[in-house]
């Protein structure tokens, strides 16, 4: 009894199978799978990409004066030239600053023709001085030559007298007059002396004149060394007036300053200020950028960063201008990769001479690769499922006809299919049809001929 009913579930197992299988064939065979030989193409030419538009030269004016806002002149959105006057800053203290500066600059000026007319006395002073010491020198030789006359006439009359030739009285009148010529010449040394000091070898040595011989002595040096404090007078007199001269080119400069002017052509983007409003010193007043030239950024993927190249020619559309497309140039690649995106930023300038561009904008670009290796490019719908944004499952067929799952790498989506980089290699086959209706393991029933 078991055995007769083992058999019957058997065969009840053995017919819905094959009634399952033949369903399922019945299924493959009305449907199409659209297997296809994958072959490698010629590398695509450009690579396509998203970015904005931005501006490639920016100036924010400041303030280089404390004060209020007298006036200005441009408004947002206003054309400007470089030089143009954007805005005035109040200069009511800067001017009677430079008023009380210029004023006292008059009085230096006087002050240094003071200290020049002193040292011009005191130079005269010491050549004065200098003569009345050549004067003295003089006096102490012509004293010593006269006592030392007497001296001879007195030792000569002590002898004559010895031998009764002279009397006493005439011995005794020329030691009084050898007495007063000692008393001259002591005189003439102590002078001398006294008038000499400050013009001696030693006060040239003490003021670190050098001295190399007793030639390289002469009066400048000794006025040079006797005129010091009055020429110290008349530098600290110069000093002083450099200082105020400073000060009122100082505050010229600053009210100079108080005209805000653009520092480029361009247009006015924002005025951060209202007429009588208060700017502090570096504050920014005005922003003007620079509407010649745009900068457009776009956001290359990794996979295509080596076959960019600087000064390469793009070609590009703004949604907002519709489908008119312009040229620029890559200015600048970024040598950085963003771990989240997995991009880099390229930099590409153009020109906007009609000033049609604007901050902002949605560019689509397109940069011609350097790319020159085939590369295989498979449909859309080849795509069973997606596992993340750069790997997906294919469906391929072995030699026995029957499909597997396939794991794909994936370069980009253009208009043309997907460029793959690594999964499938060129001549094997894939489903690209009804690829949702697949499951691994199954086998390819090729659909009858009409």
């Amino acid at each position: 009894m078991k055995k007769i009913k083992a058999h019957y579930i058997i065969l009840i197992f053995i017919l819905v199978f094959c009634k399952k299988s033949k369903s399922t064939e019945e299924t493959n065979k009305a449907l199409d799978y659209g297997i296809i030989s994958v072959s490698a193409i010629e590398p695509v030419d450009e690579i396509l990409t998203l970015g904005s538009v931005s501006y490639l030269k920016k100036a924010e004016v400041t303030s280089k004066v404390l004060g209020r806002i007298e006036n200005y002149f441009k408004e947002e959105g206003q054309k400007v030239n470089s030089g143009d006057t954007l805005a005035k800053i109040e200069t009511l203290n800067l001017e009677i600053q430079l008023g009380k500066d210029k004023s006292s600059e008059v009085v230096q000026r006087r002050q240094v023709d003071l200290a020049n007319a002193k040292l011009l006395m005191a130079r005269q002073r010491v050549e004065r001085e200098l003569a009345n010491i050549r004067k003295a020198e003089a006096d102490v030789k012509d004293t010593k030559a006269v006592m030392e006359n007497l001296e001879r006439s007195v030792k000569n009359k002590k002898e004559l007298m010895e031998i009764g030739a002279v009397s006493e009285t005439e011995l005794k009148s020329i030691q009084t007059s050898l007495n007063s010529a000692e008393v001259a010449y002591f005189k003439a040394q102590k002078n001398l002396e006294n008038i000499i000091i400050g013009f001696r070898d030693k006060d040239l040595e003490n003021a670190g004149i050098k001295i190399e011989s007793p030639s390289n002595i002469n009066d400048e040096k000794f006025i040079y060394l006797n005129t010091a404090i009055e020429r110290a007078e008349l530098e600290m007199a110069k000093a002083n007036l450099e200082a105020i001269k400073k000060s009122v080119e100082s505050t010229e400069l600053l009210i100079k300053e108080s005209n805000l002017k653009s520092p480029l052509t361009g247009i006015v983007a924002t005025r951060a200020k209202e007429k009588g409003e208060a700017v502090k010193e570096g504050e920014p007043v005005f922003i003007v950028v620079d509407t010649s030239q745009v900068l457009l950024r776009f956001n290359v993927s990794e996979s295509d960063a080596g076959f960019l190249q600087n000064g390469t020619s793009v070609k590009f559309t703004v949604d907002a201008l519709g489908k008119e497309e312009m040229n620029g140039k890559i200015h600048i690649i970024s040598p950085i990769i963003d771990p989240q995106s997995r991009s880099l930023e390229v930099k590409v300038i153009a020109n906007n001479t009609n000033g049609k561009l604007r901050p902002g904008m949605f560019a689509r670009g397109r940069i011609p690769s350097l790319q020159r290796k085939k590369q295989i490019v498979i449909p859309v719908t080849s795509i069973a499922k997606k596992v993340n944004e750069k790997s997906a499952i294919v469906f391929k067929l072995n030699d026995q006809d029957m499909f597997f799952e396939k794991q794909i790498q994936i370069v980009r989506e253009t208009d043309d299919g997907i460029i793959i980089e690594s999964g499938i290699e060129e001549g094997e086959k894939i489903a690209t049809k009804n690829v949702n209706l697949i499951q691994e393991g199954d086998r390819l029933t090729k659909p009858k001929d009409k």
